[in-house]
């Protein structure tokens, strides 16, 4: 559970797509226009990780923040804890059972999945993915070149609220992560995205 977790979370940041732009222009500019004004979101979260069968793999809850460029915070509190930090510079996760914290390098030269989202870089997001709005507040993104580590992302708007994000792999698992209580474009001190290593962990850095 705990290694899906860190898993889907780093290919949250980190999933590359080299693609090209695509999508009806329409399409692409209705989601431009519903992303364009958030600059930070603060929201719980409810995920649930489904086989291809419909079998729950994994289900957690707990905060998501972010805010521009980069900067990304998911505390999972929730069947057990963890903290997912990054200042668009570092990421540490740390596991509070384990008493450990992995510290590594945030890439910035990767575009992310749902993070760009609201990393508003909507240039790049252009440029990576093709765009189909389904419904209205609804839009299916599809990388159009091999490498990704998901077929598809789906975000689902209610109104000017994202209120859904939809990850399928490419083993027809699917990654659900629905949001309550969301605040667009609260204030979010930068410490929020710096973490201070608790004494007495063990830590494990890759940054250097």
């Amino acid at each position: 559970m705990r290694f899906t977790q860190y898993l889907l979370i780093t290919a949250f940041l980190f999933m590359a797509s080299a693609a090209k732009a695509g999508g009806n222009p329409e399409d692409i500019q209705a989601l431009r226009d519903l992303l364009q004004p958030i600059k930070s979101l603060s929201a719980q979260f409810k995920q649930r990780v489904t086989a291809a069968d419909g079998f729950e793999l994994q289900a957690s809850e707990g905060l998501f923040q972010v805010a521009q460029p980069t900067k990304l915070r998911w505390i999972v509190e929730q069947p057990m804890a963890q903290q997912i930090v990054s200042d668009g510079m570092t990421l540490w996760v740390f596991d509070p059972d384990l008493e450990q914290v992995i510290i590594q390098r945030f890439n910035q030269d990767i575009t992310a999945t749902p993070a760009i989202l609201f990393s508003g870089d909507l240039d790049e997001l252009d440029e990576s993915y093709f765009v189909r709005q389904q419904s209205e507040g609804d839009f299916l993104l599809t990388p159009e070149q091999g490498g990704s580590l998901f077929m598809t992302m789906a975000i689902r708007f209610v109104d000017t609220v994202p209120v859904s994000i939809t990850l399928t792999d490419n083993l027809d698992q699917i990654t659900t992560i629905n949001f309550s209580a969301v605040e667009l474009n609260p204030v979010l001190a930068a410490d929020l995205f710096v973490f201070e290593i608790p004494d007495g962990v063990d830590v494990i850095n890759n940054a250097n």
